[in-house]
């Protein structure tokens, strides 16, 4: 039994190396009939997405983590002085007459 189990995975293994050497070719063949600025500049635009993606993604979280580093100073900054001096307000009382028509 496990003589049948591994020759199904090596004709599964086979087949698929087939199709990727038969992907491999036509590839192959379709840069040999393309012209050659034209695969320079192909290769030139695949080579700027894969540094231009890591550098946005890196100047995404390093914006958003000094947002959070100000946001929590700014904070500690405004808690400080009130714990040290707490402002006292002058109470305002307002008093509101209640006419009534009882006689």
């Amino acid at each position: 039994m496990k003589s049948s189990a591994r020759q199904y995975l090596y004709s599964v293994f086979r087949q698929v190396a087939q199709e990727f050497r038969q992907i491999g070719q036509k590839v192959g063949e379709r840069l040999l009939r393309t012209p050659l600025p034209k695969v320079l500049m192909i290769c030139v635009g695949i080579a700027l997405l894969i540094a231009i993606i890591p550098l946005v993604i890196t100047l995404f979280i390093v914006f958003v983590l000094l947002k959070l580093l100000l946001a929590v100073v700014l904070m500690s900054m405004g808690q400080s002085p009130a714990r040290a001096k707490p402002k006292s307000r002058p109470v305002q009382t307002i008093y509101v007459e209640q006419h009534t028509d009882r006689q």
